[in-house]
């Protein structure tokens, strides 16, 4: 009996997880990673590594931006194309 409760409880929590990675799937929300500035265009863009390819994004600092420089980058409500430095990466000094 025991078992049989066992068996049923696994059926109906991997039941609930499936329905909560499917609707998790269609939400739109931001996503921020850490990446590293390979070179800057003519256009004021910086090439930055995602995912282990180069992309052209927008600098929303309004600083300039060195290469080889640890850099936050955000992809707004998972739309790809608005993707944009957001930040610098600082590392913390320990004392």
């Amino acid at each position: 009996m025991a078992n049989e409760n066992s068996n049923a409880v696994d059926i109906l929590l991997n039941k609930i997880v499936s329905i909560i990675e499917s609707k998790n799937q269609k939400l739109k929300y931001d996503k921020t990673f850490k990446s590293t500035v390979w070179g800057k265009n003519n256009d004021g863009t910086y090439k930055i590594s995602y995912m282990n390819q180069l992309y052209d994004v927008y600098n929303a600092l309004g600083t300039d931006l060195d290469l080889g420089q640890s850099v936050w980058v955000k992809i707004p409500c998972g739309i790809f194309r608005n993707m944009h430095i957001c930040g610098i990466n600082y590392k913390k000094v320990k004392r």
